[in-house]
């Protein structure tokens, strides 16, 4: 049993070291395109807001929000689906492509709200979520994810994925404890919780003056928010690829 987490966790802890710079005059280069909004969603940008309709562009460090009763669906450059549900707000942090499969990053930080993220064409090493509670690298996943000020929960629909508590080290270091503790070493506490079956829903939670990572019963049923609109829930590619030059931008 020890062994096969060890692989599933090494699996996933291939994002360490995926970060990379890029050039800080892409800032504004779009990053991916909105292609689902209902009822009341907005976005904020450099001081700038207004709402979100079909076919806007979305940047690096733009801030989404969706209204009681809204949803929306944004894909990015990578194909990476990201659907909204109501009452959300998301920061979309971090998006590097530069050709060298290291240096490629995807990142967002889900500040409150429901949430279904599909990985894109980008390595999967390169994704990795962030929120109030959590950090989760991810695999070729699929996550339905469910966020508050003091929880975090999240639901593997397929591939792999490692939920770590947000706290003072990293999520890299994290991981790395993780893989040594199943490694058989003796050295490394795992503070985190693996997903590696569909179904399967991990928690991060505050307890008293810390955060704490398990797996629980309750999962997040975002195939629910789709009941009216099924475009919500599936995956799309980026129709126009890449675009100029065939880079993503970050920081």
């Amino acid at each position: 049993m020890a062994s096969r987490r060890l692989r599933a966790i090494a699996l996933v802890i291939g994002i360490i070291g995926a970060a990379g710079a890029a050039d800080g005059a892409c800032a504004q280069q779009s990053i991916g395109s909105t292609t689902v909004v209902q009822n009341q969603v907005s976005h904020e940008l450099a001081g700038a807001s207004g709402p979100l309709v079909v076919g806007d562009a979305v940047y690096r460090n733009e801030v989404v929000r969706t209204g009681v009763d809204s949803r929306a669906k944004l894909v990015f450059l990578d194909s990476t689906n990201l659907a909204v549900g109501p009452t959300s707000r998301i920061v979309l942090d971090r998006f590097v492509y530069q050709g060298d499969p290291n240096a490629e990053k995807v990142a967002v930080n889900l500040a409150k709200g429901v949430f279904r993220f599909t990985t894109g064409n980008l390595d999967k090493r390169a994704y990795t979520i962030t929120t109030p509670t959590a950090a989760i690298g991810v695999r070729g996943t699929v996550l339905d994810i469910a966020v508050r000020s003091a929880d975090t929960r999240v639901t593997l629909v397929e591939g792999l994925a490692l939920v770590c508590p947000r706290k003072a080290i990293s999520f890299d270091r994290q991981a790395r404890n993780c893989a040594a503790a199943f490694g058989g070493s003796g050295k490394g506490r795992c503070d985190c919780a693996l997903l590696e079956h569909a179904g399967q829903t991990a928690t991060a939670r505050r307890v008293g003056g810390t955060t704490q990572a398990s797996l629980t019963d309750t999962p997040v049923n975002f195939a629910s928010i789709c009941a009216g609109d099924s475009s919500l829930c599936s995956g799309e590619s980026y129709a126009s690829g890449y675009g100029p030059g065939g880079v993503l931008c970050g920081r």
